[in-house]
């Protein structure tokens, strides 16, 4: 199981994702962390006023006081917490907002509503309790009380505070309160006897002197229950009342900024990092090995200054140099020696536009020409031929030579591919160099042709002889056909992929499909990488330093291609 989720999950490419796009995440969570900002600083003020409460048992240090005091009973855990939600302390508040001049009436009613509604439900968010009493009855309470004016949170806090008391009080009553009635029933029965037996000047009789005995015992008890009332006290006592506050609780806006903006970048990240390990993309030659393809080299990101020299002038110069001089190489060594007929014949694909595959042909061509071998380059791509682009002044002012074999007349030479490959006997290409020829299509156009691979194989039988390589450039082989009918003819294919674009997916079918057509791929060359990224270089990075830099300029940007 391990295995299967370190298959599926690549860490070090996730890390690589976040790092290239670290960026952008930052930039997004800050826009978001400012928006947060903005958000609640134009949000309303809300001021909370605390009232500290302390719970304590009902036996004090002093018998004497403990035999004249009559406490309420201890206060089970969470009892306090559900009496500020009643009807007897929210109630009482609210029937009392009169007394707090703060309050417009609008601002009263708005009040009373959300009393009322925490009545109903239990649950209040203007006034708050937090605390928690033991099994005997002792702790600490906050009672909180929340309002935009912070004069009225300390009024509210404190009404609050003196209804909660009251209740406290009024559960020490409740026993004393039931004893007084029943002595008050007790006595009325006795006055209502006494009033039947009637008065006399003798002396009383038996019945008589027993119900005034009992009168005067009833009165007795009731006059110590009345004084007893007085002395009834409850758990609940007010340690500190609610003060004015000075500072408002909510909105902090730049505290929520940066929750936000922390979240944002926590799930973005959390986003690239997972889809960079689900959606794993080829960038390192582990990626190759597992798709079972050689890397066949590393080629740099190309800078080149907005004006003044040609792409091929730079692919000349320095790192890049040095890394298509390697892949030139290796390409040499990986073709199958002793071509019969002469010059191995190498296609180069992609599988997408735009991962440079055209420049990349450009440059082993040149390459191998500046080393003193015969090359012919072949511009496949009838639909976006872009050789002649690359070439620029050299592919246009070029001198058009013969191709081995050919003889044309004058005015009836074929110069573009389709017609050298029909008629190889009139075919011509330009000579863009010492020992460099290109063949290139016509402009493109809406019905570029279609290209014979049996007439591209009879021509390059008849040219091989006379050239060291032949080198083609096709469209990417998955989006038309004319690279797959070509492959099997080739001595040799080489993938172009720009690291960290396609998917492992992708190039798995792009392989597929070479391998059905029974292509000899020779390996993939990895184009636009990021050098402070790669560990293995091939073939970049070591160049002669010289003490003054040959050409700088702060124009200088990346090339796309």
């Amino acid at each position: 199981m391990s295995q299967m989720m370190g298959e599926d999950l690549d860490l070090t490419r996730s890390f690589a994702a976040l790092r290239r796009g670290a960026w952008l995440l930052l930039l997004l969570a800050a826009l978001a962390g400012t928006g947060t900002y903005f958000l609640f600083r134009e949000q309303t003020p809300l001021y909370r006023a605390d009232t500290m409460i302390l719970s304590a048992g009902s036996q004090t240090g002093n018998q004497r006081v403990n035999d004249t005091l009559v406490s309420a009973p201890p206060l089970p855990p969470g009892a306090i917490k559900g009496a500020l939600n009643s009807q007897n302390v929210q109630g009482v508040v609210r029937d009392r907002l009169a007394e707090i001049p703060d309050l417009t009436p609008a601002g009263r009613a708005l009040l009373a509503a959300d009393l009322d509604k925490a009545i109903a439900t239990g649950k209040g968010a203007t006034l708050t309790i937090t605390g928690q009493s033991d099994l005997y009855g002792n702790g600490t309470f906050i009672l909180s009380a929340l309002h935009q004016n912070p004069r009225v949170a300390a009024r509210l806090a404190n009404l609050a505070g003196d209804a909660l008391l009251d209740w406290d009080t009024q559960r020490g009553l409740v026993k004393v309160t039931a004893a007084t009635d029943v002595l008050r029933l007790q006595l009325s029965d006795v006055e209502r006897r006494l009033e039947q037996t009637g008065t006399s000047d003798r002396l009383p009789s038996n019945l008589r002197q027993t119900l005034l005995t009992q009168r005067s015992d009833r009165l007795d008890a009731l006059n110590r229950l009345l004084a007893l009332e007085k002395a009834v006290v409850g758990s609940l006592t007010i340690v500190a009342p609610a003060a004015v506050p000075s500072r408002p609780i909510a909105p902090k806006p730049l505290r929520n900024a940066i929750l936000v903006g922390a979240f944002v970048f926590a799930l973005l990240a959390a986003g690239v990092m997972i889809r960079a390990s689900l959606n794993r993309r080829v960038g390192s030659d582990r990626d190759l090995k597992e798709l079972g393809l050689r890397l066949m080299g590393e080629i740099p990101r190309l800078r080149l200054p907005r004006g003044g020299r040609s792409l091929l002038v730079a692919l000349r110069l320095g790192r890049y140099s040095d890394s298509v001089g390697f892949l030139s190489a290796g390409i040499r060594n990986a073709l199958p020696q002793g071509v019969d007929g002469g010059a191995p014949v190498v296609m180069v694909t992609s599988l997408f536009s735009g991962d440079g595959k055209s420049s990349m042909t450009a440059s082993i061509a040149d390459s191998r020409a500046a080393s003193g071998e015969r090359v012919l380059l072949i511009d496949a791509d009838l639909r976006r031929p872009s050789q002649m682009s690359l070439w620029q002044m050299a592919a246009h002012a070029a001198e058009w030579v013969n191709l081995p074999g050919a003889d044309p007349l004058p005015g009836e030479e074929a110069r573009d591919l389709l017609g050298a490959l029909q008629q190889p006997a009139r075919a011509q290409a330009r000579r863009l160099r010492e020992n460099l020829h290109l063949i290139s299509p016509r402009p493109a156009s809406h019905d570029p042709g279609f290209l014979s691979s049996v007439a591209f194989r009879n021509a390059a039988a008849q040219w091989r002889g006379s050239y060291d390589l032949i080198l083609v450039d096709c469209p990417p082989a998955l989006a038309v056909a004319d690279p797959l009918m070509l492959a099997p003819y080739m001595d040799g294919v080489l993938l172009i992929l720009a690291a960290d674009r396609a998917t492992m997916g992708g190039v798995q079918r792009l392989l597929d499909a070479l391998v059905l057509a029974n292509a000899n791929v020779l390996g993939v060359a990895l184009n636009k990488v990021n050098p402070r990224e790669r560990v293995t270089r091939y073939g970049y990075g070591y160049t002669q330093r010289p003490s003054m830099p040959l050409y700088h300029s702060p124009e200088s940007k990346e090339l796309k291609f």
